[in-house]
């Protein structure tokens, strides 16, 4: 087992042993770089998620199954992943859960303890991004650790208090931000130009944002002692030219 989850923009060290399965779910939001889509696969169980497929295709990434109604992925994206031979798992368009819930209700079932990351859950219409965090965040009752939502330009990880993570920076973020997905105490980033220290965050009033590293490729950590906490993570054209 090992406290680390890598992506090619960074490294997280948690402070408790992640699950041994680490799955990457790709969903149909805003598609990853193809190169940051094949360069985070090698590390982890891949599922397609409905549209998804279109980048793993793109990618040329396989997944070990797909999930989801396909009303969005291109036939020949959703033929793709059948000619492959994995499983298919295919769902009316009128149903109550999303795609994305229904997959991260199927990995939980099918692999009882995964660590989860996603990705194709930024861009587009609020309402889904906001479902897409919160379904990430909620799938602890599936039995899941939920990790991050992630691509080459936002990283969204989560962290439950009490609890500590490092960041090792490969390539330094545009900003890093706090955001209090539920209220939260004993809040304590370093690493930053504006360090906080025990402080208090609340839903109603997020004020820790666009923060950034005091240096070029430095180590951040950040702990809370109670409470969720997303550490925002985004970078600008300039250095996604880099990944």
């Amino acid at each position: 087992m090992s406290n680390v989850l890598s992506l090619p923009q960074l490294n997280f060290l948690f402070s408790y042993n992640l699950p041994e399965r680490q799955v990457l779910l790709v969903a149909g939001g805003r598609p990853p770089a193809s190169s940051w889509l094949a360069a985070a696969a090698g590390s982890f169980t891949v599922w397609g998620v409905d549209s998804g497929v279109d980048s793993l295709k793109n990618s040329d990434v396989q997944p070990v199954a797909v999930i989801g109604d396909g009303d969005s992925a291109t036939p020949a994206a959703w033929e793709w992943a059948k000619s492959l031979g994995i499983p298919v798992e295919i769902h009316p368009p009128e149903k109550d859960l999303t795609d994305l819930q229904l997959a991260l209700q199927r990995t939980g079932e099918l692999y009882e303890q995964a660590a989860v990351i996603v990705t194709g859950v930024w861009g587009g219409r609020f309402d889904h991004t906001f479902s897409n965090i919160y379904s990430l965040l909620g799938s602890k009752t599936f039995g899941l650790a939920p990790c991050c939502a992630a691509d080459d330009k936002e990283i969204l990880v989560l962290l439950h208090g009490p609890d500590r993570v490092n960041i090792q920076l490969k390539h330094q973020p545009s900003a890093v931000s706090l955001l209090p997905l539920s209220d939260c105490s004993g809040v304590t980033i370093t690493g930053v130009r504006w360090p906080l220290n025990k402080v208090t965050l609340s839903t109603g009033l997020p004020y820790a944002i666009s923060n950034r590293p005091t240096t070029d490729k430095t180590r951040l950590s950040v702990s809370l002692d109670h409470g969720c906490l997303g550490i925002y993570l985004c970078w600008d054209d300039n250095e996604l030219s880099n990944l």
